[in-house]
């Protein structure tokens, strides 16, 4: 709390208006596997303090690092070995350079505190925090239950940490925060095929690498011998790590940043319909076990459920104190302080299952996983994405075969709008590809376009 305090004060007194100060430190594990074998094993221990000010509108931001340790146990040092002189001469670099800058006359300021906050359920877990090398045996645990599905070989990441956050800001403002997080990604290889499954928790008993292990298991087996796919129109069941995936860059269309930019397909579609009447999308940053949960957004305001589209209607998009004021409105508590964003972005469910839609289907298609997800037009929301792992057609209600080399190329709204069915059974999904965390089932959209992905 100390050096946090003490940057606020030098920061002011330098003449910087508003001032934020974000201090993080985290232990992370990460263990590595490729081909069935552990590969890496290692630890990091990082601490840091973001620094965001304004100089009469002119804004800029960075960070101050402090010098970090790697598998050294217990951690000793903190951001105060860094001496007052270091702080001074690089907050006084920071102002400088902010009084060279252009003005941001749409700049509206920060969060006008003090705040209470409360903590979010089920965000830290001490069994996490303090693994003591079982972290090893979730990984062996997916690899075999993989094996015993039929795949032949297994890759991929499982990350584990505990962390703490303080914010500090020139408007009252003194919050802090801590939370544990556990994921695994594995993706399992048969002959000529692949599936790709994760478990995402904030708590241990939350956490199920064998349940990961086994589903990209049994899709590489299921997803072997496949044939070239006909382009046209299917109806499509999207798995959820594909409407995270959707989601995900949807969200960005959310953020008002992106409205005002003139990047989002949603622009000036507030009270207006944009999908079907059973889509229903929130931001929820309290939730528990949430995996982007926070108690407060980056200016320090506290966190909330936010209806960004109720039955088909887009209510709001998502906003910092500056965005909303800019608006009209108020703050959804998704700073950003530049750039609002999301925190767990959630679908709400729906009351089908995934075979139930497979055998509403008389000529589709069923994708599990997609990556490199483009754009070619952000403002009408036009993208495409490439099938990645197991890909399947559907005739009369059954799957009928593997297929490859299809490609979905569609519309983000034309998507919202073709949701006819949500699986009530939903889950977590975040991994390189889906950064922000997505709650989602699978779905089921009508008439969407696919095409050849080669020729």
């Amino acid at each position: 709390m100390e050096i946090g305090n003490y940057i606020i004060k030098k920061a002011t007194g330098l003449g910087a208006d508003d001032v934020v100060c974000t201090i993080k430190s985290g232990l992370t594990r990460q263990v590595k596997f490729v081909n069935n074998e552990i590969i890496l094993n290692t630890t990091w221990d990082t601490i840091d303090a973001g620094i965001f000010l304004s100089h009469k509108k002119r804004l800029i931001a960075s960070t101050l690092g402090a010098p970090g340790t790697i598998e050294n146990y217990p951690v000793q040092r903190t951001l105060n070995t860094l001496s007052r002189k270091s702080i001074d001469q690089f907050l006084t670099r920071m102002v400088k350079v902010a009084k060279m800058m252009k003005p941001k006359e749409d700049y509206h300021g920060i969060a006008k505190g003090p705040f209470k906050y409360r903590k979010i359920g089920d965000g830290y877990d001490s069994k996490v925090a303090k693994l003591e090398g079982k972290e090893i045996d979730f990984v062996h645990d997916a690899i075999d239950s993989a094996l015993k599905e039929g795949a032949i070989r297994s890759t991929g990441v499982l990350y584990a940490g505990a962390w703490e956050t303080e914010v500090f800001s020139s408007n009252d403002v003194i919050a802090k925060d801590n939370g544990t997080s556990i994921n695994i990604s594995i993706r399992s290889f048969g002959k000529d095929s692949s599936g790709h499954s994760l478990s995402v928790s904030r708590m241990l008993n939350g956490f199920n690498p064998k349940k990961a292990g086994s589903e990209a298991g049994a899709l590489a087996k299921q997803g072997v011998n496949p044939e070239l796919g006909e382009a046209g129109k299917y109806d499509v069941i999207l798995s959820p790590m594909v409407m995270a995936n959707i989601l995900y860059y949807m969200s960005y269309g959310f953020s008002a940043f992106e409205v005002d930019s003139g990047m989002s397909f949603l622009i000036d579609k507030i009270r207006k319909k944009v999908g079907n009447d059973n889509v229903t999308i929130l931001d929820d940053g309290r939730m528990p076990n949430g995996f982007g949960s926070r108690a407060f957004d980056d200016e320090g305001r506290p966190t909330q459920k936010t209806e960004i589209i109720k039955n088909g209607v887009l209510k709001t998009y998502l906003h910092n104190t500056s965005t909303a004021k800019k608006f009209g409105v108020e703050s959804t508590a998704n700073a950003g302080l530049v750039y609002p964003h999301p925190n767990n972005l959630v679908l709400e469910r729906g009351d089908s299952s995934l075979d139930e839609m497979i055998s509403q289907v008389k000529d589709g298609i069923y994708i599990t996983n997609v990556w490199y997800t483009r754009f070619s037009n952000y403002r009408t929301g036009d993208f495409s994405t490439i099938p990645r792992d197991a890909m399947f057609e559907i005739k009369n209600g059954k799957i009928a075969r593997s297929v490859k080399g299809l490609r979905l190329s569609d519309n983000l709204q034309h998507v919202l709008e073709s949701m006819q069915s949500i699986s009530k059974d939903t889950r977590t999904i975040q991994w390189w590809e889906v950064e922000t965390p997505i709650v989602t089932g699978h779905v089921l959209c009508e008439g969407l376009n696919m095409t050849k992905s080669a020729k």
